[in-house]
């Protein structure tokens, strides 16, 4: 998980080395060319608004995150914010929550089967390929390398590489609240047991605990936090979303989950990563807006209502 973190880190990384390159071979052209300072120093803020403005470009203007009081309690509003979100859903937003939990249901009636194939076809190559990608969904070691990954943000001032690993945190956290409350609250047996998929006991189970998958709720979190913070790097959403799919996929080929309780986990990761970073950008709620406003004549916040 480490490699992988620096892996993300050195390709988040690229852009600025680049501009840091043409940027030194500027200024020996300048200095070939006898370039005033002047000059220079207006091409230099040029440079710099372009830079800021590509860090920028996946989402527009981005609340700055940053380790402090403001960001942790950002985890109380974001999640009462998800919480209460249904009465403001669209017809979008309805027909995403329809085919989630329709997806669910189909997979739900063919879990039996599902495992009997899985099992059926299990192997020694299959189960060392599970034991690579299931700690992507392990938060002990998910939260280390989120930790690294900020360390290195933070000491070289980048700020997206800070973002990503802050927000990842977040949706591994908020991801993970939602997924135990669903665990305890709905005590569905998993498969290893040797019952069936039709084998739920209800809240107060303290042995059965398998809907949602925890593993790949965890991972498609992660995943949807970087994928879509490096939107913009061609190699990190399909690597992101890969690792999440296959560590989903370890749990069923482990006979830990069912396929219902991965695609469940999957859904809750990846669409609650998704929301707190929309609720992070641009103080964005739904159909209210909330942006900081500042001119000659006043300093303050502007209202916004989308109909």
């Amino acid at each position: 998980m480490l490699f992988i973190a620096l892996a993300l880190a050195s390709c988040a990384g690229f852009q600025q080395a680049r501009h840091k390159q043409r940027t030194a071979v500027d200024q020996q052209a300048r200095n070939s060319s006898g370039e005033s300072d002047k000059d220079a120093a207006k091409k230099t803020k040029h440079l710099g608004k372009k830079t800021k403005q590509s860090e920028n470009r996946n989402g527009g203007r981005f609340q700055e995150v940053d380790l402090n009081k403001k960001y942790f309690k950002g985890y109380i509003t974001d999640t009462a914010h998800i919480l209460t979100s249904p009465p403001r859903w669209e017809g979008g937003d309805w027909m995403k929550a329809a085919l989630v939990l329709g997806t669910t249901g189909a997979f739900f009636a063919a879990d039996d089967d599902i495992r009997e194939f899985a099992q059926d076809n299990r192997s020694e190559e299959k189960d060392r390929l599970a034991d690579v990608f299931t700690p992507f969904g392990d938060g002990r070691y998910i939260a280390p390398a989120l930790a690294v990954y900020y360390l290195q943000g933070y000491a070289f001032e980048n700020q997206r590489s800070k973002r990503a690993a802050l927000l990842g945190l977040e949706s591994f956290a908020v991801t993970g609240l939602f997924t135990t409350v669903l665990k305890y609250g709905t005590g569905r047996d998993r498969p290893n047991t040797g019952n069936n998929a039709e084998s739920w006991n209800g809240p107060g189970s303290i042995e059965s605990y398998a809907f949602p998958s925890g593993h790949t709720s965890t991972a498609f979190a992660i995943a949807a936090a970087f994928a879509t913070e490096y939107q913009d790097e061609p190699l990190v959403p399909p690597l992101a979303y890969g690792i999440a799919t296959m560590t989903g996929l370890s749990r069923i080929n482990d006979n830990k989950h069912w396929a219902s309780d991965v695609f469940f986990g999957a859904a809750l990761g990846y669409f609650t990563s998704k929301t707190i970073y929309k609720l992070r950008q641009n103080k964005e709620f739904g159909r209210f807006a909330l942006y900081p406003k500042v001119t000659a004549q006043e300093t303050g916040l502007t209202f916004a209502y989308r109909y």
